[in-house]
């Protein structure tokens, strides 16, 4: 019985979600996901089902990417500190 209420609550605010995305509907889930362990939106997934070529393209840039660097790492950043100082200066 908790099941069937369960399924016709997701059925409900599928519907909702396919006119609009209101804030308080996408609160509502996080919570209900945090409490209750219930997944009524299931966004990302659907969507990445939608686009599968670009789940691929995503995952390839994840993969390839690197954590930042501070600007100190590039070349020549020194010297482009001095001639800002030296325009600075002027």
């Amino acid at each position: 019985m908790i099941g069937l209420v369960i399924n016709l609550f997701r059925f409900i605010i599928s519907m909702i979600l396919k006119v609009y995305q209101p804030s308080w509907l996408l609160r509502f889930d996080k919570w209900c996901e945090r409490k209750l362990g219930i997944d009524i939106i299931k966004q990302e997934k659907k969507w990445f089902e939608k686009h599968p070529l670009l789940l691929r393209r995503i995952e390839l840039l994840e993969k390839d990417s690197h954590p930042p660097c501070p600007l100190e790492c590039f070349d020549g950043y020194d010297d482009l500190i001095k001639r800002l100082e030296k325009l600075e200066k002027k």
